[in-house]
């Protein structure tokens, strides 16, 4: 973790002396900033964030107790440390009173000034690390868990891929009453009428709806909700351990589990019309369900409560086998079209995958979505077709986006034909359709992957042009993300991800460098080289440079001069 520190002292040669011990102390892992007034660094620490300041107390006009106010409205974690040229009682009570680190002489050397700011940076780190941020975050995640579960589950719905351990690890973690082993039931709510009020009110409506169906299911089963859109929710059911006499088998715990859902239906509505003034339609399954299935039943019940009785206002409508079967047989080959992921939901679910960057992901869901379909000479044209412009309408903002309409990318010679991506009547069976999706998509991954690499290796080439031209000038890693329009910390991890050396190296590098040339081919006299390439004094620049080459930089002159 490397931190900031910020030096403010009104005479120059204090600040160089402590930026210099500073710098040099590689164990520290600390970013120097410097200024030389309580002003100036106000204005500092109002565009950036520090971590510590090393300050003089007594300055000429706003004093480091006035600074340290400052700081502690803006970044109440920052430490301060004080130094001072005497020991005044009244400032050392006044710092300590406003939670002042330290308060070291100027007398005491710089050796007391780095045991200091070693201490800063301990703090710092047990702080990152202390029981009470993690007592914080359990906290927090205690009153989101609700919501995280809600979420999780609206996942699955969703159809989106989870192995059985994932799904079990998962209910662990978000201590989710549900058993990733057990077999569901499925409730859709829809509200048809909402009471007088407010679009606003309806989100406080839902919640209460919620609340009355896990009243009154609740004596006999688990059930978690999950709103699915504006208007319905969704309700997943497990039986309750123990439920019913001693001597039931699972099976006829669970025809008896789900004739007291089935039987408590119309309660829930009419509650619900009573208390709440809502009217409202359900449907629920009427067979138990794997969670690798539910995706799947979802579409089903969704159907159910989207056509013929279901359109109808506080409606009661039970899947039986029959009605499924119907919903089956409109064609004879759609149970081909469904292969453990719900088509309906697979261009949502191709969409996630693209934004990830998971290719093998897209494949496998694609794969998924199509299924048996892809070999079937009588699939059904219509839901096809369906598919087909689903897939096609979350292909174009990517399109777009990735200018694949525009030109050619720089490895491969392809673009996307729009005319006949966006006609499937132009394609010769179902199967070229289908692959010219997965074409297309290909193509998707290829644009964004180069497209990051080029964004990338431009921001390292942003870097390495600002180094260049402001060798004198201030090269922190602040100024630097500032200059390239990026977060320090992120710019330094990528810089160094993509480059394979660190920030600091580079910019010593180039300092170096740049000296040498002007050693060898100018006149110029080391302390000016010293402050064209923005070394604090020309001391620092002597050991720098003694350090990286073994020679004073005279003694490097009148070597590659001879």
């Amino acid at each position: 973790m490397i931190y900031r520190l910020l030096v403010v002292d009104d005479e120059p040669i204090i600040v160089h002396g402590l930026v210099h011990a500073l710098e040099s102390a590689d164990e520290l892992h600390v970013e120097v900033h410097r200024s030389y007034s309580s002003s100036s660094a106000l204005e500092i620490l109002k565009q950036t964030k520090m971590d510590i300041v090393l300050t003089d107390i007594n300055m000429p006009g706003a004093s480091g107790l006035s600074l340290q106010k400052e700081i502690k409205n803006r970044w109440p974690a920052c430490k301060v440390i004080f130094l001072t040229g005497h020991d005044d009682f009244q400032y050392i009570h006044e710092a300590t009173r406003q939670g002042t680190l330290d308060y070291i002489l100027k007398t005491e050397g710089n050796d007391a000034v780095l045991r200091a700011v070693e201490k800063a940076v301990r703090i710092l780190d047990q702080e990152m690390e202390s029981r009470h941020w993690i007592a914080q975050a359990q906290e927090r995640l205690l009153r989101a868990r609700p919501f995280l579960q809600k979420q999780y589950i609206s996942d699955l719905l969703k159809g989106r891929s989870h192995t059985l351990s994932e799904i079990e690890r998962w209910f662990h973690e978000l201590e989710m009453e549900l058993n990733p082993y057990d077999p569901c039931l499925l409730l859709i709510g829809r509200v048809d009428t909402w009471r007088e009020g407010h679009a606003s009110s309806h989100a406080l409506d839902l919640y209460a709806l919620q609340n009355i169906v896990q009243e009154l299911l609740s004596p006999m089963v688990c059930l978690i909700a999950a709103e699915y859109d504006r208007s319905r929710i969704i309700w997943v059911i497990q039986c309750r351990d123990h439920i019913g006499p001693d001597d039931l088998n699972d099976r006829e715990r669970r025809e008896q589990v789900m004739c007291f859902v089935h039987g408590t239906m119309e309660r829930i509505q009419q509650v619900a019309e009573t208390l709440l003034q809502l009217q409202v339609s359900l449907a629920c399954s009427s067979q138990w369900s794997a969670w690798s299935q539910l995706a799947d039943k979802v579409e089903d019940i969704k159907l159910l409560l989207g056509s013929g009785l279901g359109i109808g206002a506080q409606t009661l409508l039970i899947e039986e086998a029959a009605v499924e079967q119907n919903i089956h047989a409109r064609n004879g080959n759609t149970p081909l079209l469904r292969s453990g992921t719900s088509r309906r939901n697979g261009a949502e679910l191709l969409r996630f995958c693209i934004e990830q960057g998971n290719r093998d992901e897209f494949h496998s869901v694609f794969h998924a979505l199509m299924g048996d379909t892809l070999y079937s000479n009588d699939a059904d044209t219509a839901l096809n077709m369906e598919i087909y412009y689903d897939v096609v309408s979350m292909y174009l903002p990517y399109l777009t986006r990735l200018h694949l309409t525009a030109h050619h990318l720089e490895t491969s010679d392809k673009l996307v034909d729009l005319e006949k991506l966006t006609r499937y009547e132009l394609h010769d069976s179902w199967k070229q359709a289908a692959d010219y999706l997965i074409e297309t998509g290909d193509l998707i991954f290829q644009a964004a992957e180069q497209g990051r690499y080029e964004e990338e290796h431009e921001v390292v080439a942003k870097v390495n042009r600002y180094i260049e031209r402001n060798l004198g000038g201030d090269l922190s890693l602040t100024r630097i993300g500032e200059a390239v329009g990026h977060n320090p910390s992120y710019l330094s991890r990528l810089y160094k991800q993509i480059s394979g050396e660190g920030l600091s190296e580079t910019i010593h590098a180039a300092r170096l460098n740049r000296a040498k040339q002007l050693l060898q081919e100018t006149d110029t006299k080391v302390h000016e080289i010293a402050t064209a390439l923005g070394f604090i004094s020309p001391p620092y620049f002597y050991r720098f440079f003694k350090k990286a080459t073994h020679l004073t930089p005279q003694q490097y002159r009148e070597l590659v001069n001879k």
